[in-house]
């Protein structure tokens, strides 16, 4: 019974866990963390670059996210090998609602990676060159800042 099967719960377990703590993450994070460092001003700096720069923050959220999605892949394989034909998978509303899905994650992993990573590397080399001159940024660095 494919329910039963060792391997599809392990994917599961696996596919369920990482997609709760890679969506509850960035909940926390864009609710709580980043608009109190914000309200913070300057002061929150140094908070960011902690948890971004030296925690890998970033970095710890995509590779949660790799891992939902890579086990969601493998569920959604074996699952469209058990319809027989993928006409019949992607006609069934089940296996419509888990490609529909499955996009959606795919490309939130795809603006994580090439969108928010390479943001979050640019800012905290700004913040890195502020830090060097000791003092407050540049009017065009602020506004690099400002604008990431």
């Amino acid at each position: 019974m494919i329910a039963t099967d060792w391997l599809m719960v392990a994917l599961r377990l696996v596919h369920i866990t990482a997609g709760v703590l890679w969506v509850g993450s960035v909940f926390l994070f864009v609710v709580y963390l980043q608009p109190s460092a914000a309200a913070l001003g300057p002061v929150g700096a140094p908070f960011m670059a902690e948890l971004l720069g030296k925690r890998h923050l970033v970095d710890r959220i995509i590779a949660i996210a790799t891992t939902a999605v890579a086990a969601g892949l493998l569920l959604w394989w074996k699952d469209w090998h058990d319809y027989g034909a993928f006409g019949d998978w992607i006609g069934s509303r089940f296996g419509l609602a888990l490609t529909v899905g499955g996009l959606g994650a795919i490309t939130a992993l795809v603006i994580g990676l090439t969108v928010t990573r390479p943001n979050v590397q640019r800012l905290l080399a700004l913040g890195r060159e502020v830090a060097a001159s000791g003092g407050p940024p540049a009017p065009e660095v602020a506004a690099q800042i400002g604008a990431i």
